[in-house]
This record gives structure tokens, sequence and C-alpha cells, in this order.
């Protein structure tokens, strides 16, 4: 108990920061400025070109992973029959899995592409680098697939496990792998380049990032290696405020400002693995081993979040806080003095924690409700949980207040969100939106869709929020193409929400109750599930909803997709323990990043055209969606065929390989 007096006034010393730090990082350039080393873009850039046998090293390489992780799953196999591989054997596998995939990381990715040669280069990539060379295509094909295959081994040795050579092993493990990738060159995404130009815009030029973009400073040759020239800001102010301060840190030096932001990816990487693991310590300590091995390992977590230094981790540190804090404040619940004054501060700092992730991406928004839900569903009143849901309400307003105001400007700050309606890429949506504009000339219905649109308009006297954009047969199918997603998701979201607040509030005799065989018994069932009991755990529930509503999201309403989002869910997956959505989710991850193979040298090769794009564009989606949902499909049947709860959570119960 000494430990937790010492908790509480951390937790309010780091919510008292977080409302400093605006003032503090928007301050008066002048005081930061003499720090910055004032050194020029380096001019010439590196020649590109991968070894040939460098490449064939890798080859070699790749194809002993996949050798690897194929015997150890053959042999686990056998092993499930009765005989159980030992804490010894398991370390000598663990380490083995650890040591190839270190090796992978260098060879295949750290070698050939590193970030002190590369990051200089404009529109670097895989393909610009290897020339679009196919021996190195396969090479990486195979590497990737390997680490994938790998990952998946080394979370089956570790499965029931709790031996601290077995720890050792996963953190060593995870800090090795962290800071080769952080090293990798960009070769998968510019956004870093884009951090940059928009916080020279924030911490050098003192402009606005949502009303002004980087193409309107034609003097500064940092925005030349931006993508997105020609639009305003894409995230939250958070981000804007973090990256801004960066720039002015960093000053006139690429180098350094890549190094920092590559640096904010790597500490926020291994702070997610400390939180994951303090998590699962707590509530779940059979699984916390293979739950913080499926984050820490996950190549799509390193490749995307620290090789290519996304904010998405940034994103999931304030999530996983705001886990923890709640993790926190039942604790004191549970706990015999019960202090009501602790528990609150947590929950509130739970709260604001998840908040800033709003603030950093605003797609965290959706979890809100069920953050606010599991808190109020612990008071016992009424008013105690109406007081408590103002309190809560008020706070945040607090937060966006303080980090937005030096931001503020209506309309411009909207665009970030009603932009977002009209970009589609990698997804379902997106695939339906091709085969539209392939054809557009053979559906005259769209043109005709358009006119009328444009004629209620008038009629109605509503004038179009951008008048330089017009009503046309790409925005009719842009609303056929997206409009019953987002209806499917809204209501898939619904069902959610009133289900999670049935669990939360209902009491044990009515989670007991049968419910009626007609209609209305039917529809009570669709909304509030089937008779699930009142032992439900509460923080089971938040964490699967939690899990659920990201998927959701993903798979429904976000018709702009990268292989990176699907952090989230991978991230949150650790700590769930659902087996079902596992496999489909590393399926997927591979497939995300296998696509870049396909960007970078197949579409190439076909000739880079519309048509091809959109030839590529569904043949990863299909990639993506099509195995993970036949697997979930046949783990759903056999769930469904097992005795009720059997195979519902990882490491249930100690499992040989």
């Amino acid at each position: 108990m000494s430990q937790s007096k010492w908790i509480l006034p951390i937790g309010l010393s780091v919510a008292f920061l977080l409302l400093l730090i605006p003032p503090i990082l928007m301050a008066p350039t002048h005081a930061l400025h003499y720090l910055t080393p004032g050194q020029p873009i380096p001019g010439p850039q590196a020649e590109t070109g991968v070894s040939q046998h460098l490449t064939w090293w890798n080859l070699l390489l790749a194809g002993l992973a996949l050798g690897v992780a194929i015997g150890i799953g053959a042999a686990g196999a056998l092993l499930r029959k009765g005989f159980d591989a030992g804490a010894p054997l398991r370390l000598k596998l663990l380490v083995i899995v650890g040591i190839i995939s270190l090796a992978v990381y260098v060879l295949a990715l750290l070698l050939p592409y590193p970030l002190t040669r590369y990051y200089n280069f404009k529109g670097i990539s895989f393909g610009v680098i290897a020339q679009r060379d196919p021996a190195v295509a396969l090479s990486l094909t195979a590497a990737t697939v390997g680490l994938f295959l790998l990952y998946y081994v080394a979370y089956r040795l570790c499965r029931g496990q709790n031996d601290r050579y077995l720890w050792m092993t996963v953190v060593v493990g995870a800090v090795l792998f962290a800071m080769v990738t952080t090293f990798v060159a960009l070769v998968t995404s510019l956004d870093i380049y884009d951090y940059i130009a928009r916080g020279r815009i924030t911490g050098v030029h003192r402009g606005n990032p949502y009303s002004w973009t980087p193409s309107q400073y034609p003097g500064d040759p940092f925005m030349e290696y931006a993508s997105w020239k020609d639009n305003t800001a894409a995230y939250g102010p958070v981000w804007e405020v973090l990256s801004g301060f960066v720039s002015r840190v960093a000053g006139d030096s690429l180098w350094l400002n890549m190094i920092i932001h590559k640096g904010i990816a790597l500490a926020c990487y291994l702070a997610c693995v400390l939180i994951v693991a303090a998590l699962l310590l707590r509530v779940a300590p059979k699984r916390a081993l293979s739950g913080t091995l499926l984050f820490a390992w996950n190549p799509l977590i390193l490749l995307e979040g620290v090789a290519n230094g996304h904010n998405d981790l940034l994103l999931m540190v304030f999530i996983l806080g705001g886990l923890w804090a709640l993790s926190q404040a039942e604790s004191f619940r549970e706990s015999e003095s019960n202090d009501p004054l602790r528990r609150w501060t947590y929950g509130a700092l739970g709260v604001v924690l998840l908040w800033l992730a709003v603030l950093v991406k605003f797609v965290p928004i959706l979890l809100v409700p069920f953050f606010f839900l599991y808190l109020l569903s612990k008071e016992k009143g009424w008013r105690d949980r109406l007081g408590i849901g103002f309190f809560l309400l008020a706070l945040i307003a607090l937060v966006t207040i303080q980090y937005y105001r030096y931001f503020w400007q209506w309309p411009e700050v909207s665009y970030t969100f009603t932009r977002r309606g009209e970009m589609f890429r990698m997804s379902v949506p997106s695939v339906i939106l091709a085969k539209m504009k392939q054809n557009m000339e053979n559906l005259p219905f769209l043109r005709d869709t358009a006119s009328r649109v444009v004629g209620l308009y008038q009629l109605l006297g509503i004038q179009p929020s951008d008048p330089a954009r017009q009503i046309g047969p790409l925005e009719v199918a842009q609303a056929i193409a997206g409009w019953p997603f987002l209806a499917a998701f809204g209501l898939a979201y619904l069902v959610v929400l009133t289900r999670t607040t049935y669990a939360f509030f209902k009491t044990p005799r009515q989670g007991k109750s049968p419910t009626p065989h007609n209609f209305r018994g039917k529809l009570l069932r669709f909304f509030l599930g089937r008779q699930s009991t009142s032992e439900e755990n509460p923080w089971q529930v938040l964490l699967a909803t939690s899990f659920s509503v990201l998927m959701l999201y993903l798979l429904l309403a976000n018709f702009w997709f990268w292989p990176w989002y699907l952090i989230w869910p991978v991230t949150l997956i650790a700590l769930v323990g659902n087996k079902r959505p596992l496999i489909p989710l590393i399926l997927a991850s591979c497939a995300g990043e296998l696509s870049h193979v396909g960007w970078n040298f197949v579409w190439y090769w076909w000739g880079v055209s519309w048509d091809t794009l959109y030839r590529m564009e569904e043949i990863v989606v299909i990639a993506m969606y099509a195995p993970a949902l036949v697997w979930y499909l046949l783990a759903s049947y056999r769930t469904r065929k097992a005795k009720p709860g059997a195979n519902r959570q990882l490491d249930a119960s100690p499992e040989t390989t």
C-alpha cells in the first residue's frame, strides 16, 4: 500500500503537466531558436541500388526463417498430443527465433535501406532504392512472411508461460528489434516528412497548419519533402503542438528532425510494451508474457510504428495509459480502503488520457462513451452518475480548449474531418468506387442523380459549404460506395453501445431472465446480446468493446486505409485475450506489409496508370480481407461446435506448444 501513496501524486502531476504542455511548447521561438544546429539540408543524394550479394543472402536467410518457423510449428503440433516442451526447451527455441528475426531485420532492412544514407532522399521507397529489381522484391516478400511466421511461433512458445528467462528474452528482443528498425529508412511511408513540414509551419514560421499548407512556404526547402503539400493538417492539436516543438528544437537540420521523430516513436513503442505488460500482470497474469510478446514482437508494429515513425504509437500510449488509469481506479474500489477520491482521480485521469488520444487522431472518440459508461456504472445513484459525468465532460472541454486555442479558426479546423468522406484507398468502398469510375460513361444514372441533387439544393436554397466544389457524377459515386457502409457501421455501433450499456448496468436478476421468443424477444437479443449473465467481468467487456469498435471502424467506416492503422487493434488484441480474431489479424497485418511490395514493384512492372492502380488496389483488398475473413468464419464455426465458453480466451490455461 506504500507504493500506492506515491501513485496518486505522480498521476496528478502528470495530468497537471499535460495541461501545461501547450503554453510551454508554444512559447516564443527565440528562447529555443539558438539551440538548433542551423545546418542546411545536404545537397547530393545517395546512389540507389541493392547489392546482388546482399539480396541473395537475404533470400537465404528468409528461407532459413521460413524453415525454422515451419519446423517448430510442426513440432508444436506433435507436442500438443501430450508431450510438454518444458521451460528450458522453450527458452532455447525462443532465443533461436529471436536471433533469426533480428538477423532478418538487420540483413533485409537495415543494411540495404539505412536511414543514415537515405534520410534526405526525396520520394524514397523500397522500389526506388532497389530499382524495381525482382530479386529484391522476392527477398522482401520472403523476409516479411518469415518474420510473421517466426512471430507466431514465438507467441506459441510463450503461451501459458511465466518464466523469468522467457520474460528477459522477450524484453531484450523487443529492445533490439526496436533499435534496429529505428535506423531503417522510410521506405514504405513518407509521413514523417509531412510531420516535419507542418511542424515547421507551427514551430518555425509561427503559422497555423489548419489554415496554411506546405506549398504556401516555397522558400522553405523542407516543404519539398512533404507528400501532401496542398493539404492542411490531418491530425489533432496535440500532435501539431508536439511536432511544432520538435521542429523548433531541431531547427534547419533534416537529420535532427528525423531522428527526434524516430526517437518519439521508439519511446512510445517502449512505453506501450511497458503498459501492456503492467496491465496484463495485474488483470491476467497467465497470459501476461504471451500478450506482451503479441505487441512487442509484432513485425507490423516494428515496421510501421517504429521504422516509419507513425504517430499511431503515441495514440496507443494515451489509450493504454487511459486503460491503466481505469485499472488503478478499479483496484482502489476492490481494496479495503475504497478511497473514493483516489478512485475518481484515476478515473478522471483515464478519461483525460483517452481524450488526448482523440486530440492526436480523432478515431478514439468512438471509445469515449464506453469509458464513461464503465466509470459511471460503478456508482449506485443516478445523481452521483450525472454529477461525475458533467465533471468529466467539463474536464475534457478544458483540455480541448487548452490545445485548440492556438489553432482555432473556423471552418478550417473542420476540414480535418470533412475531407475524410472524399478519401478512398485500399478499402472495400474504394474498390466499389474504382469499378464505377471505370464504367462512368456506362452509368448515366450517376449524372442524372447529380443533376437532381443540385436541383433540390437550389429549390431548398442550400449553398454548398465549399463554393468551388460542384456536385457531379463522382460525388454521387462516392456516396453510393460509402454511405451503405457508414449506415452499417452506425447500426453496428448502436448495437455494441446498447449491449455494453446493458452489460455494465444490468442486475443479476435481469441477467438471468430469459427473453421471449417473439419478435420483441428477437429484437432484444439483437441489441442486448444473448443471455449473458451478470458474472461477466466489466473490465473484459470494456476491452472487448474497445477492440470491436476499432475493428468495425476499420472494416466499415474507414474508406482510406493504410496498413499502419492495424496498430490500433493489434495493440488491444494483446489485452483482450480473444482467440478468434488473433490469427485473422496476423494474416491481415502480413498482407498489409506485403502490399508495399505490390505498390513498389508489381505496380511499376505493370506500368503506372489508373487501370493498373485499380487492379492492384483490388488485389491488395482481397489479400487483406479474404484469408482473414475465411479463417475467422472457420474459427467461429469451430467455437460454436465446441462447448460454451471453450477456446474463447487466450491462454485460459497453460498449454503446450
